[in-house]
């Protein structure tokens, strides 16, 4: 995601100066990590217009991740909605945005009672990042999956993203770019940032959501296209293994698209021009700039 500081954000209902969004270093989104957030990519339509790809989908998943971790804030997707217009409108930008919509938990230490505590919320947006070309190298790392009796693998949860970081530091520090973390059993779970396929004899597979992988939208999307395409696909277990001897590898996500692996642990798939993935990632893509028809009606909600 792009770093740069943007002049203005939404906090709390009102488009500010970037500065003015503040709270306080002892909140506890600031102590314990008690937030819940969605990343949303908007795209440049051919008529000039930016639209947003699975909007209702992410802000019902965002409302789902608040009610998961007990933090009640009535009208969420509303309210977060009608920041992410006026955001925009504000900001007036110019190509593709990726827009963090996120409601985090001021005071109230050990309650769900929304008269005991406080809680606020957030819309930041920035320019997207450059879309790497190239294939992403991974290792399968040390550090597993947060356990859903843990933490609720359904929930897009600051607090998660402290282990999901830890196994990206992992993953830099042994040359890759990014980590595959498993789960308890040792099976293949996600990416701190997206799910993971794997193509063997034409046919794609991912994990099922009980494997504890968040519900991936564009996973979804992903599995709704290869059909639209007549492409083979199932929801069952991986093991390192499968990725290791797979024909083809790659993983989806808001941030990563749909993006091909070159290499896991150093071992590169069979099918060197990856063309399943490629297909996938030629469809997806053109569907978000929408020079290709969409899979639905809610595949792209116009804003600005």
């Amino acid at each position: 995601m792009n770093t740069n500081v943007p002049e203005l954000i939404w906090h709390n209902g009102k488009v500010r100066p970037w500065a003015e969004a503040t709270v306080h270093v002892t909140t506890e989104t600031a102590m314990r990590a008690v937030n819940v957030f969605e990343g949303l990519r908007a795209y440049r339509q051919p008529d000039g217009r930016l639209a947003i790809v699975r909007l209702t989908a992410h802000l019902e998943r965002l409302e789902t991740s608040a009610a998961l971790m007990h933090i009640p804030h009535p009208g969420l997707a509303a309210e977060l909605h009608d920041g992410i217009t006026q955001l925009l409108a504000a900001l007036d930008p110019q190509g593709d945005v990726y827009v963090r919509p996120s409601v985090y938990v001021d005071t109230g230490r050990y309650t769900a009672e929304r008269t005991e505590m406080t809680t606020g919320t957030i819309v930041t947006c920035f320019p997207a990042p450059v879309r790497p070309m190239e294939p992403m190298r991974c290792i399968v790392s040390s550090r597993r999956r947060i356990a859903d009796d843990a933490l609720p693998t359904a929930a897009k949860t600051g607090a998660a993203y402290s282990g999901f970081r830890l196994a990206r530091l992992e993953a830099l520090e042994k040359g890759a770019d990014e980590a595959i973390l498993l789960n308890q059993h040792g099976n293949v779970a996600e990416t701190g940032g997206a799910a993971v396929f794997a193509v063997r004899h034409g046919r794609i597979t991912t994990p099922p959501l009980t494997d504890g992988i968040l519900a991936s939208i564009t996973r979804a999307t992903v599995l709704a296209l290869a059909e639209r395409l007549g492409i083979p696909a199932a929801e069952q277990p991986l093991t390192p293994g499968d990725l290791h001897g797979a024909d083809e590898v790659f993983v989806t996500g808001t941030l990563d698209e749909v993006r091909i692996v070159g290499q896991v642990n150093g071992h590169s798939p069979r099918h060197g021009d990856h063309p399943i993935g490629s297909a996938l990632r030629e469809e997806y893509l053109a569907m978000c700039a929408g020079t290709r028809p969409a899979l639905d009606a809610s595949f792209l909600a116009v804003i600005a």
